[in-house]
């Protein structure tokens, strides 16, 4: 402690120095307010942040129960801009006819169940068609797309089911989609594709659907085309806006090799316990649903973010472990939901750990990032910008390029941003830059800076830097900042 106190003292000395000094440099707007708070005040509202963010996001999700009965099977030609042609209208265009008719030497058809569930060895004996699907390996090769009707089931019970890309396969979901102990993946095979670009099986699962993938593998699925990226939900907009949600859970699972392996817009989804690794766009990416996301482990994101929330989304991302994302381990994008952000370890993001953009949370739906551990970013460990409202509480945040926190708004919001509880160290900037938000309120933080060498806290806090540093760290004061 005496030690710490020392190190407070002579970077507060140096800190006052050379913040007045590009004070002075500077053309600033009227000199901020700075108050004091009691510490208790500043506890009561991070408590009853925590709490209102927790229900914002709380939902009970279970298992969907099959359809009873043994489904009907049928080949059934696809059609488009037909009556009852909308599950598959998507993809006419993006090469999945074009695979399947050099497969297929009559009108593209796809396998349709209907009417009850059936597992893959009763469809393997209902079609008794090796050219559709046949024993292979370990479980069944399917060549001919298969769409699981509104009221029917595909049953994968330890077995695996291999989608050969040659003949155009996919799985598409309206009504109920079970793996478990199971493995589902694409195979190549030695024969050339029929498309002109890069084309791989998918799984589309529709509004009013439930896929469940439980101790299961997925395995290179999905290309970098709408509703084809690896597994996906949607509402068409062939569907009532008010369907009901596509259910989803994903619990003990692997999913490898995919262009994003999980893709969700107005669905209801739970992933926890799995392991996402190697995806080409983003390991999940979110928009207009309601998630939670926990324990997972997502590992090397080639091209953009390990999780994005976007839209009318509400999200709990917990404990969960997100290495070497290209843009950032997590991005949230124009997001009107409310969002918690907690206990996750972020590190090794080429961009920036967290990355939040024209953000507008409510006192209903607050975004919350609480206890995350980020680290080894190339960019900063949390880049904001046009984010109207921000909760920092009790991270660990260092050993990062530019800044620990980086909030940057070019047009003033109200706030407030509360930065309470955090340890921020090891950056190669400052430790905080805060730019357009009117009120700011800092306490309990720990900062471990390099005196005379950076500023703590620049843009807005750097005219009062030596004050907010005096209260806080030396008298362990909670202060709010109001900009004029």
């Amino acid at each position: 402690m005496a030690a710490l106190a020392r190190y407070s003292l002579t970077c507060l000395a140096a800190l006052c120095l050379v913040g007045a000094a590009q004070a002075a440099t500077q053309n600033l707007t009227a000199q901020p307010s700075v108050d004091t708070l009691p510490r208790e005040q500043r506890q009561l509202q991070v408590d009853h942040l925590r709490q209102q963010v927790r229900q914002a996001v709380a939902f009970e999700q279970g298992e969907r129960q099959r359809p009873t009965g043994r489904a009907s099977v049928s080949l059934q030609p696809m059609f488009s801009a037909q009556a009852g042609s909308w599950p598959f209208e998507p993809f006419v265009n993006n090469g999945l006819f074009r695979a399947i008719a050099g497969y297929q030497s009559h009108h593209p058809q796809v396998v349709m169940l209907r009417g009850g569930s059936m597992t893959l060895a009763q469809l393997h004996d209902a079609l008794n068609d090796p050219r559709i699907l046949k024993r292979y390996k370990d479980g069944y090769l399917l060549s001919y797309p298969l769409m699981i009707g509104s009221d029917a089931g595909l049953v994968l019970e330890g077995t695996a089911l291999y989608l050969s890309s040659f003949s155009g396969t996919a799985l598409i979901n309206q009504g109920w989609l079970g793996l478990n102990q199971s493995r589902l993946e694409s195979m190549a095979g030695e024969q050339p594709g029929s498309t002109d670009r890069a084309w791989r099986p998918f799984v589309v699962a529709w509004a009013g659907s439930h896929t469940q993938v439980i101790g299961s593998t997925l395995k290179r699925l999905g290309y970098n085309a709408n509703l084809s990226r690896g597994l996906t939900t949607a509402l068409s907009t062939q569907q009532a806006a008010n369907t009901r949600p596509a259910t989803v859970i994903i619990r003990d699972s692997q999913l490898s090799e995919m262009s994003t392996a999980v893709e969700l817009q107005h669905s209801q989804a739970s992933i926890s316990a799995s392991r996402i690794e190697q995806s080409q766009q983003y390991a999940i990416d979110v928009q207009n649903s309601q998630v939670h996301l926990h324990d997972n482990q997502l590992r090397g994101i080639d091209n953009n973010s390990g999780v994005r929330l976007r839209g009318k989304t509400r999200a709990a991302v917990e404990a969960n472990l997100i290495l070497g994302a290209t843009k950032a381990g997590i991005e949230v994008s124009d997001q009107q939901g409310a969002v918690l952000l907690s206990g996750n370890r972020i590190g090794d993001s080429r961009g920036n750990g967290i990355q939040l953009r024209s953000l507008a949370p409510t006192a209903s739906a607050p975004l919350v990032i609480d206890g995350n551990l980020l680290g080894s970013s190339q960019g900063s460990a949390l880049d904001a910008s046009e984010v109207g409202a921000l909760a920092l509480l009790d991270n660990r945040i260092g050993n990062t390029s530019e800044y620990a926190i980086s909030l940057r708004n070019s047009t003033p919001q109200a706030g407030p941003l509360i930065i309470s509880g955090n340890r921020l160290g090891q950056v190669g900037k400052a430790l905080l830059r805060v730019e357009g938000m009117r009120d700011v309120l800092l306490g309990g933080n720990r900062f471990e800076g390099k005196p005379l060498l950076q500023n703590l806290l620049i843009g807005d806090l750097l005219p009062v830097q030596g004050q907010l540093l005096e209260a806080t760290v030396r008298q362990g004061e909670t202060v709010r900042v109001r900009q004029q």
